[in-house]
């Protein structure tokens, strides 16, 4: 049975089983759901067809890619592909019989079993490791090329170390027969090589003994020091009571790490008490691959004269028992090959991973920018409104503490809109559908711009459908939707001549709520429109946040919607909203969920 590991979103490290018959992806599916809010409630299928598994997109909000790639109808899937729906990415992983063993005890030893392993043969670990040294017959040469290519594209859109050593992993036990197999990456600043990634066939896993506690998995030990277990991190809740054990070779592995060259050993090649007829089955002998991982030394320079531009980071590590399989040097050749492929994917997975992080310092900063000014304006006001309203106390004049109270009033509104914006812009938020008819949320917000309306001197009126019903819409997102577009409205129109138009109509044949905001401001230029729903980008100049529109988008594809907007100079600006209305999708009532306004 294949598996699906989700490697990143609010779902990351759930592992799904595939089923033997066609399983959906989406919020709403049984086999595989996903709580991601930017997957759509039926994004895609997989389904078995020919021995091969298919991903098919169901005309999903967001898409589904492979490897990157958008997959307009079908995709036949490959050990390794990663699927990305929405904001998450699952990857198509190891069939049964391989367990991910998070909880493994990994340990380095000098001796095996009380047998010393031996090197058989190495390999420079190099780009000429690619080019065997003796030409592989034809298939052979094609199985490995296939391999190979196979790597290059699910490293190619791997953006995170982690996701790198899964999958190459995953693709090691698909070509490569392995009993056990592990991936250990240097920590530098311990000095320890750490366990990433462990897999053991289930049929192989050696048992720890039950009642011998965790004592054992005290520490980690670097594959100089003495024979220690090195404790694998488990992310799972509850310990299994006997996790299964690896025992490597701190002999081969410390080799590995000092030369930088692949290795072929088994632990019984120089074992006198194997020259008689004793059992090679009963004694356990293994053969075994070790090769290291290399990266390019981004700063050459605080290097030794002489040495290589290259620094070996951890090792891969597969063996399996000789009565299943002895390993050849091409096979040597070939983990080789796929080492020095990982590495350089970690490394740029490293280099993606930091430009990210200066991504977002970048946009830390133009956010406090930005909402430094915002607020900035709004507590101006606010101390103007205020210094008006205790002058009007101090003289006894109503009707001037009045005046500034509404100033007052009108910039706590202000504040409080630009926090609920921050809010909803920032977290991804489920909509929460109620049957509701959509005239009763307009006329409620249309109450509520009235006073700044009135103010004004600007008319705002509703055009509903008398016949729109009933139908499961989330109200606190369409509360918001509507007072955003109001506002900007409001803000557009001249005073003493604008008008505002809410029309809303019920499309039976789509099934969906249209709701349209029109106004006869100035419009909007068209060098501008390309722009209009971008963070922090306001037509307004100083006066507006650029929040609003940004956070209406959102809320908008949260319900799987779409917003269009319609403007010239001097001719006013309609806004189009389209909801999807669906009678089947209730939310439960006893979930708990945030304040939307």
């Amino acid at each position: 049975m294949l598996t699906l590991l989700v490697m990143q979103g609010p779902d990351k490290g759930r592992r799904f089983e595939l089923p033997d018959a066609p399983a959906l992806i989406g919020r709403e599916s049984r086999q595989l759901p996903l709580t991601d809010n930017t997957c759509s409630r039926r994004h895609a299928e997989l389904f078995p067809r020919g021995g091969e598994w298919i991903l098919k997109d169901l005309g999903s909000s967001n898409g589904s890619y492979v490897n990157g790639v958008r997959v307009e109808n079908i995709y036949t899937l490959k050990l390794g592909d990663q699927i990305r729906v929405g904001k998450t990415i699952l990857v198509f992983g190891a069939q049964a019989g391989i367990a991910r063993a998070s909880n493994a005890v990994v340990s380095l030893s000098g001796e095996e079993a009380g047998m010393e392993s031996s090197i058989i043969n190495t390999v420079q670990s190099n780009d000429d490791s690619m080019v065997l040294a003796v030409p592989e017959p034809a298939a052979a040469a094609m199985t490995n090329l296939k391999l190979l290519y196979q790597l290059g594209a699910a490293l190619g859109s791997s953006f995170t170390a982690l996701q790198v050593l899964e999958v190459v992993m995953d693709l090691v036990f698909e070509h490569v027969t392995a009993d056990r197999g592990m991936i250990l990456l240097l920590d530098e600043k311990k000095n320890e090589l750490v366990p990433k990634v462990v897999r053991v066939r289930d049929e192989d896993a050696e048992r720890k003994p039950s009642g011998n506690g965790n004592g054992s998995r005290s520490g980690a030990k670097s594959a100089g020091d003495t024979d220690a277990p090195i404790p694998v991190a488990s992310d799972d809740d509850e310990q299994p009571a006997e996790p299964p054990k690896f025992h490597a070779s701190r002999t081969i592995v410390s080799h590995v790490l000092n030369s930088g060259e692949g290795v072929l050993s088994s632990n019984a090649m120089t074992d006198q008490r194997f020259s008689k007829s004793k059992s090679i089955h009963n004694m356990g002998i293994r053969s075994s691959l070790c090769v290291p991982i290399k990266t390019r030394r981004l700063d050459p320079r605080g290097s030794k004269p002489g040495a290589s531009p290259d620094e070996v980071i951890g090792v891969i590590y597969i063996d399996s028992s000789v009565k299943n399989y002895t390993y050849s040097p091409d096979q040597l050749r070939l983990l080789s090959a796929i080492g020095l492929q990982a590495g350089m994917a970690i490394q740029n997975a490293k280099l993606f991973q930091q430009g990210l992080a200066a991504e977002r310092l970048t946009a830390i900063g133009e956010t406090t920018a930005a909402l430094s000014h915002s607020i900035k304006n709004i507590l101006q006001a606010l101390r103007g409104g205020a210094d008006v309203v205790e002058m009007g106390l101090k003289s006894t004049n109503v009707t001037q503490a009045q005046k500034g109270w509404r100033i007052v009033d009108r910039n706590l509104e202000k504040i409080y809109n630009l926090t609920m914006n921050l809010l909803a812009y920032s977290r991804p938020r489920e909509p929460q559908l109620e049957m509701i008819n959509p005239k009763v949320l307009i006329e409620e917000c249309l109450e509520l711009i009235a006073p700044m309306a009135n103010e004004k001197g600007v008319m705002a009126v509703a055009d509903v459908d008398k016949d729109h019903p009933a139908v499961p819409l989330d109200p606190d997102g369409l509360h918001q939707i509507i007072m955003n577009l109001l506002s900007n409205a409001l803000d557009a129109v001249e005073p003493g001549e604008g008008l505002i138009r809410v029309v809303c109509r019920y499309d039976g044949e789509n099934k969906q709520t249209v709701i349209e905001v029109e106004d006869n401001g100035p419009g909007i230029q068209p060098s501008m429109m390309s722009h209009l729903f971008e963070l922090f980008h306001s037509t307004k100049g100083n006066r507006g946040t650029g929040i609003g529109l940004a956070v209406t988008k959102k809320i908008v594809e949260e319900h799987e919607g779409s917003i269009s907007v319609k403007s010239a100079p001097g001719e006013g600006t309609t806004f189009t909203v389209k909801l999807p209305v669906y009678h089947e999708t209730m939310s439960d009532p006893s979930h708990t969920h945030g304040p939307a306004r």
